[in-house]
C-alpha cells in the first residue's frame, strides 16, 4: 500500500512539473528548465511570440551567469579553478545546442548567433589536466595512502580529459597500488592438538580474492613484493572430538491388512444376499508385526579459536573475534525380524543400510573446515570496512 501510494506521489510530482510553463520556470531563476520548456514548446508551435521571449530572457540570462562564474573564477588567479572553467563552457555549449535544433526561421527571431566554445573548452581541459597532473604527482611524493587515493582520482579526471596524455595509465596504476592496502591471512595452531593433513592448505582455499574491492586487496599466500598493511590470524585454540557412541532402540511396527474375507450369515445361517442376488462379504484383516533393532551411531568435532587483526604498522591488535565450527557424524542402520511388510518407508530404507566404520579424529576434524571457511569469510566481509584506514 506504500509502495502504491509512493508510485502516485511521484506520477502527480511529474505531472506537476511538466505542467509548469516556462515562464514560471523563468520567474523562479530555473533557466534552464524555461528554455527547454519553450524549446519544445516551439518545436510544434513555432508561431508562439510568448514562448519566444521567454527563450531569449532565459537564454541570455544563463549565459550571463555563467560568463559571469567564469570571470570571476579566473580573477581569482588560482592554478585549481579549470575544472569547474570546464564544466561551465560544457554548459554554454550544451545549452547553445538545444537552442539550434530550432527552425532557422524562429533562431533568426530571437537573434541567434553561434559561439565557438569549442577552443576556450579545450584551453580550459589542458590547464586543468596540467594542474591536476602537477597536484596529484606532489600528492603521490608524499608517500601516504589517503594522498594516494586523492591522486588516483584526480590522475582518472586527466585521463577523461585527455586519454592518452603523458604516462597517464601508469601514473593512475600507481596510485592505485599505492592506495592499497593489502592484508595477508594467515592460519595458527595453538590448540595443541595435530591437525589433520591438508587441513591448512584446505582452509587458505577460502578464496579472500572475492573480497576484494576499491583500496583492498586481500592474499592467503605472501608475495615477497608486497608490503602487507593487516594480518588477519585464524588463531585455533580448542580442537575436541567426542567418544564414538552407539545406541542401540529396539520397537516394532504393526499394519493392520486384510486376510480373506467371511460371509454375512442371517439368523438361521444362511448367507445373506444383496438386492442384486449376490453373497454379502466383509473383508478379514488382521495385524502383521516387525521387529527392529536400529543402531545409532553418532560422533562429533568442534573446533574454536579467535580471527584477530592486527595493523602491522603500528603491532597492535585492533580487534579480535571468536569463531568456531561444528561437524556432526549421524548414522543409523537396523535389523528387522518379522513380516517386512509392516515397514514404514523410512524404516525400510534403514533396514537395507550397512554398518560402516566411524570416521577417524582427523577425518572429523578435517571436516569442519568448509563451515570454519564460510564464517570466516563472512566476518571478515563484515569487517572490510576497519581495513579501509
Amino acid at each position: 500500500m506504500k509502495i502504491r501510494s509512493l508510485l502516485l506521489l511521484l506520477t502527480v510530482s511529474f505531472l506537476m512539473s511538466s505542467c509548469v510553463s516556462s515562464s514560471k520556470h523563468l520567474q523562479k531563476g530555473d533557466y534552464d528548465s524555461a528554455i527547454d520548456k519553450a524549446v519544445k514548446t516551439l518545436m510544434k508551435k513555432p508561431d508562439k511570440t510568448a514562448e519566444i521571449e521567454v527563450l531569449v530572457k532565459a537564454f541570455n540570462l544563463a549565459n550571463n551567469q555563467d560568463n559571469e562564474q567564469i570571470k570571476q573564477l579566473k580573477l581569482t588567479g588560482q592554478p585549481d579553478i579549470f575544472d569547474q572553467v570546464v564544466v561551465l563552457y560544457q554548459h554554454l555549449q550544451y545549452r547553445q545546442e538545444k537552442v539550434e535544433r530550432l527552425p532557422d526561421n524562429i533562431l533568426k527571431k530571437v537573434g541567434f548567433q553561434h559561439v565557438d566554445y569549442s577552443n576556450a573548452i579545450v584551453e580550459s581541459k589542458n590547464k586543468a589536466a596540467e594542474f591536476l597532473n602537477a597536484h596529484a604527482t606532489s600528492l603521490m611524493a608524499n608517500g601516504n595512502k589517503p594522498d594516494a587515493r586523492q591522486a588516483y582520482y584526480e590522475f582518472l579526471k586527466v585521463k577523461e580529459y585527455f586519454p592518452n596524455y603523458d604516462q597517464i595509465d601508469r601514473k593512475i596504476n600507481a596510485a592505485a597500488q599505492r592506495g592499497t592496502n593489502n592484508i595477508i591471512f594467515y592460519i595458527k595452531n595453538d590448540s595443541r592438538t595435530m591437525l589433520p593433513q591438508d587441513f591448512e592448505s584446505e582452509l587458505l582455499k577460502i578464496s579472500l580474492k572475492q573480497l576484494n574491492q576499491q583500496w583492498l586487496n586481500f592474499d592467503t599466500w605472501e608475495d615477497e613484493n608486497i608490503q602487507y598493511d593487516y594480518s588477519i590470524y585464524l588463531t585455533l585454540r580448542n580442537i575436541q572430538t567426542s567418544p564414538d557412541l552407539v545406541k542401540e532402540v529396539n520397537y516394532k511396527e504393526e499394519l493392520k491388512v486384510e486376510d480373506g474375507f467371511d460371509y454375512v450369515l442371517d439368523g438361521h445361517g444362511n448367507v445373506m444376499k444383496d438386492t442384486l442376488g449376490n453373497d454379502i462379504k466383509v473383508p478379514r484383516t488382521k495385524i502383521i508385526v516387525c521387529y527392529i533393532t536400529e543402531t545409532q551411531m553418532n560422533k562429533s568435532a568442534t573446533v574454536g579459536g579467535t580471527l584477530d587483526f592486527y595493523d602491522n604498522r603500528t603491532g597492535q591488535m585492533v580487534r579480535t573475534f571468536p569463531v568456531s565450527s561444528e561437524f556432526a557424524f549421524h548414522y543409523r542402520f537396523a535389523t528387522a525380524n518379522g513380516d517386512f511388510m509392516a515397514l514404514k518407508k523410512e524404516t525400510r530404507q534403514i533396514v537395507e543400510l550397512r554398518p560402516v566404520p566411524f570416521p577417524t579424529d582427523l577425518q572429523i576434524i578435517f571436516d569442519t573446515n568448509e563451515d570454519l571457511k564460510s564464517k570466516t569469510k563472512n566476518m571478515i566481509a563484515d569487517n572490510r570496512k576497519m581495513l579501509e584506514n
